[in-house]
C-alpha cells in the first residue's frame, strides 16, 4: 500500500510525497526519500515503515531528536492520519494512504501538491500562499453558507500557515465573543478556547497580534490563561467593520513547532479584511428583510471598501502622495494603494471591469495580491506578471482590472512603471503636465494567463509630480452628454501643477464635478498624485 506525506518546509518547496514503502528514510542526504537541506537534520534523521497493515514512525538516534506532534520521540510510534513531525525547523505531515486521498481530501479540504521543480519566480511558498488567498477570496463571492464559508477559511489558513491550532471567534447580539469555527491538528471536531486576554487585546482594541511567544511577550506573560493553554506564538487578526469589531481569526502554535513572522501577520490581516464584508453581509441577511437587507449591505460594503484604502500617507520629508477615491454607486472596482518596503515605494491605481458586488471583491484580490508581492527586490514587472497569473487562474467570469504598477526609489528618483490596459500616466514639471513617453503598453491583468508586461525605466526629478487616474474622470459626462476628456483633465493639472499633491487631487476633482453639473457618474473616479520632494 502506498503512503501519502506533506513537506512544509523553510528550506524547500511544500511538497507532497507518494511512496509504495515499505520503508520511507527522512534525512539531509541526498538520498533520503524526503531530502530536507537543514544542518540541524542528519543525513538519517527518521524513518517510516509498514508493520502489520499500519504505518509506524521511529527516530534513527539523531542529536537534535524528532517531535511527533510535538512531543520529543521515544522509540517507535504509530502512525494516524493528520499527525506531525517536527524535523528541524521542517514539518512532515502524516495525510495517509495514498489511495484514501479521497477520505483525506474531504477532512482537509483541497490540498495542494507542489511539483519542487515548477516553482514560479516568486517562490515557491509565495505560489502557495497566493493560492490561499486567492481561493478563500472565491469563497467569499460563492454561496456557502456561514459556518461552511468559516471551515473554508481555516482549512486554508492551516494550508499555509501551519498552525497547531485555530479559531474564528463572532460577536454575538449581546456583544461577547463566541467560537464560530475551530479547528485542531489531529484531532477534528475539537473545539479551541481563546483565552478572554487575546480576544481584548485584539478585538477589543481592534488591533492585530503578533506573539513570537507568549511566556516572554508583556502583553500576555502575566495570564494564567494563555499559559496554561500551552499556546506560544501566536498569531491573531480582528474581523472589523465601521461599527466596530464582528469577531477574530487566531492561530496559534507552540514555539518548538512553528513560530510566526510579520508575513504571516500581513497575510492573516488581508484575509481578515475580506472576511468582515461577508461576515457582516450574513448576519445582516438573517435579520433584514430583502429589500433592507440590499441597502444595508452596499452601505456597509462601501464603509468596508473605503476602509482597505489606506488611511494615512506615509509622512516623509522625501515624497508626497495624495489621492481621492469616489464610486459612481455605493461600492465600485476601482483601487488605489501603496507600499514602502524600505527605500522603496510602491504604488497602484487599478480599474476593475464593473461596478457591482462583484467588483468590489475582485478588487480586494488585486489589493491583496499587490500588497502580497510588492516588496524585496522584485522588479515591476515581475510583480504584474505574478498579479496576472493569479487573476487569471479559474477566472471563469472573464473579469479582469486595468492598472498602472509602479515603484519609486526614494534613494536616487528612479521610476519604474508598468501599464496594464490603463490610462497613460501623466508627469508633471516646471508647471506643466505631459503624458509619460515610451510607457509599453500591456492587456489588462487577468486576461490572458501568461500575458508579459515591460517596465518602463524614468526618473522622477525633485519637484516633478506623477498623476494617475481612471478612465471614470475623462469619460464624466455634462449636462450636454459631452465627456469631460484629455483636454480638460491636463488643464485642471497645469492649474494647479505647483500646488502640494492634496490641493492638485482635489483641484482636478472639482474640476470633473462642475463639468458634471450634478450628472450622475457612469464610472468611479480615482486620481493619485506622487511627488518627489528630495
Amino acid at each position: 500500500m502506498s503512503i501519502r506525506v506533506r513537506l512544509q518546509s523553510p528550506h524547500t518547496v511544500p511538497a507532497d510525497y507518494d511512496f509504495e514503502g515499505p520503508e520511507i528514510v527522512i534525512g539531509r542526504a541526498a538520498g533520503a526519500a524526503v531530502v530536507i537541506p537543514d544542518t540541524r537534520v542528519s543525513r538519517q534523521h527518521a524513518r517510516i515503515v509498514r508493520r502489520d497493515g499500519d504505518w509506524w514512525v521511529e527516530d534513527l538516534g539523531t542529536r537534535n531528536g524528532t517531535l511527533l506532534n510535538g512531543e520529543l520521540m521515544a522509540g517507535a510510534a504509530k502512525l494516524k492520519a493528520g499527525d506531525r513531525l517536527g524535523i528541524g525547523d521542517s514539518i512532515v505531515r502524516f495525510i495517509g494512504d495514498a489511495a484514501d486521498s479521497s477520505t483525506a481530501a474531504s477532512a482537509d479540504p483541497a490540498p495542494f501538491t507542489i511539483d519542487p521543480m515548477r516553482a514560479t519566480v516568486m517562490g515557491g511558498r509565495d505560489t502557495v500562499r497566493m493560492r490561499a488567498v486567492n481561493q478563500i477570496h472565491r469563497a467569499l463571492a460563492e454561496s456557502l453558507s456561514l459556518s461552511e464559508l468559516l471551515d473554508v477559511i481555516l482549512a486554508r489558513c492551516f494550508d499555509v500557515l501551519d498552525p497547531e491550532e485555530g479559531a474564528i471567534m463572532l460577536r454575538g447580539p449581546d456583544g461577547t465573543f463566541a467560537t464560530a469555527a475551530s479547528r485542531r491538528l489531529g484531532l477534528p471536531g475539537a473545539t479551541v478556547s481563546i483565552p478572554r486576554r487575546l480576544v481584548d487585546e485584539v478585538a477589543g482594541k481592534g488591533q492585530p497580534a503578533l506573539v513570537l511567544d507568549a511566556a516572554y511577550d508583556d502583553r500576555f506573560s502575566g495570564s494564567a490563561s494563555v499559559i496554561s493553554s500551552g499556546m506560544r506564538s501566536v498569531v491573531a487578526a480582528p474581523l472589523v467593520d465601521a461599527d466596530g469589531a464582528l469577531g477574530l481569526i487566531t492561530l496559534c502554535s507552540r514555539v518548538a513547532i512553528r513560530q510566526f513572522s510579520q508575513p504571516d501577520l500581513d497575510m492573516l490581516v488581508s484575509i481578515a479584511s475580506a472576511v468582515a464584508l461577508r461576515v457582516r453581509n450574513v448576519a445582516l441577511a438573517d435579520a433584514l428583510a430583502e429589500r433592507r437587507v440590499v441597502e444595508h449591505e452596499l452601505a456597509l460594503a462601501h464603509d468596508v471598501q473605503m476602509s482597505m484604502l489606506p488611511r494615512d500617507m506615509p509622512q516623509r520629508p522625501d515624497v508626497a502622495i495624495a489621492a481621492r477615491l469616489k464610486p459612481a454607486r455605493s461600492i465600485g472596482g476601482d483601487l488605489y494603494d501603496f507600499v514602502i518596503d524600505g527605500d522603496r515605494l510602491w504604488f497602484i491605481v487599478a480599474d476593475v471591469a464593473g461596478k457591482s458586488i462583484a467588483a468590489a471583491l475582485y478588487m480586494a484580490i488585486v489589493r491583496t495580491l499587490f500588497r502580497a508581492m510588492a516588496r524585496g527586490q522584485a522588479g515591476v514587472a515581475d510583480v504584474a506578471c505574478g498579479m496576472n497569473r493569479e487573476l487569471a487562474r479559474d477566472n471563469d467570469r472573464m473579469m479582469f482590472v486595468t492598472a498602472a504598477v509602479g515603484c519609486l526609489d526614494l534613494r536616487g528618483g528612479t521610476l519604474g512603471l508598468v501599464d496594464a490596459g490603463h490610462n497613460p500616466a501623466v508627469m508633471v514639471e516646471g508647471g506643466h503636465g505631459r503624458q509619460v513617453p515610451a510607457v509599453p503598453k500591456g492587456v489588462a491583468l487577468g486576461v490572458l494567463a501568461d500575458a508579459r508586461y515591460t517596465e518602463a525605466r524614468l526618473t522622477l526629478e525633485p519637484g516633478a509630480t506623477l498623476v494617475l487616474y481612471t478612465d471614470g474622470l475623462t469619460e464624466a459626462r455634462g449636462t450636454a452628454g459631452e465627456m469631460f476628456g484629455e483636454e480638460r483633465l491636463y488643464l485642471a493639472i497645469d492649474e494647479a501643477a505647483t500646488e502640494p499633491p492634496e490641493t492638485l487631487v482635489a483641484a482636478v476633482m472639482g474640476a470633473v464635478e462642475r463639468f458634471a453639473a450634478g450628472t450622475p457618474p457612469d464610472d468611479d473616479l480615482t486620481v493619485l498624485a506622487l511627488r518627489r520632494n528630495l
